[in-house]
């Protein structure tokens, strides 16, 4: 198994950037929670409960729009809140003992808010890389029939094994298929935000930044 390796950080994103894009991933959370929620008001998103943010005055442009988020199905939305949640957690997992159900005023920073630093933020990206990588593997063990056939696949599975990763409380390979799914698309979220952080030649969201081939980065 070759996994991509964390890019070397020509110039990680400065504290005040990023804080201002936790504020508005944070109403981009709600927004979308709000949004699923008025079309399926019984649908169950307990285990995300972040508040509002308040006014967004920073990072404006990475906010969602309204009149996109008309264009969505019901799945589209769920698709994009698991992306998103994931984003958001990346982003308060920088700021020490930040809570995602409970984050910090990101515009008024608590006095002594500590952040992580570079070396453990680039060991966090190995690790959402490494278990993006698992949970493609899994995808593809369930769904693609020629994968077995596939000497690369066997290979990789003997790696894929060794890996107890758990998502929504339960074992990978005891999950259902949609969980897996969701749990995807919130690594893809984790891998684009720390990306975003670590290494500002890349655009918020830009081509190639939830890939788990390394690409030349979009410049903002």
């Amino acid at each position: 198994m070759e996994l991509p390796q964390a890019l070397d950080s020509v110039s990680a994103r400065s504290i005040d950037e990023i804080s201002g894009a936790a504020r508005a991933v944070q109403a981009n959370v709600v927004t979308l929670r709000v949004s699923i929620l008025r079309r399926e008001p019984d649908l169950r998103l307990d285990d995300i409960q972040t508040p509002p943010p308040g006014p967004v005055r920073r990072s404006r442009n990475i906010l969602l729009q309204p009149e996109t988020l008309k264009t969505y199905s019901t799945d589209e939305l769920l698709v994009r809140l698991r992306q998103v949640w994931g984003e958001f957690c990346a982003l308060c997992w920088l700021f020490a003992h930040v809570d995602p159900q409970a984050p910090v005023d990101f515009d008024h920073l608590p006095p002594g808010q500590d952040h992580r630093c570079i070396t453990d933020a680039r060991a966090k990206l190995e690790e959402v890389q490494t278990h993006l990588w698992r949970l493609i593997h899994e995808q593809r063990r369930r769904h693609d029939p020629d994968a077995l056939k596939d000497p690369a696949f066997q290979r990789d599975a003997e790696i894929a094994v060794t890996q107890r990763l758990k998502v929504f409380g339960v074992r990978v390979t005891n999950a259902t298929n949609i969980q897996v799914f969701h749990a995807a698309c919130e690594y893809a979220g984790m891998l684009a935000a720390l990306r975003w952080a670590l290494d500002d030649r890349w655009a918020w969201e830009g081509p190639g930044i939830m890939s788990l081939t390394n690409g030349a980065p979009a410049r903002s």
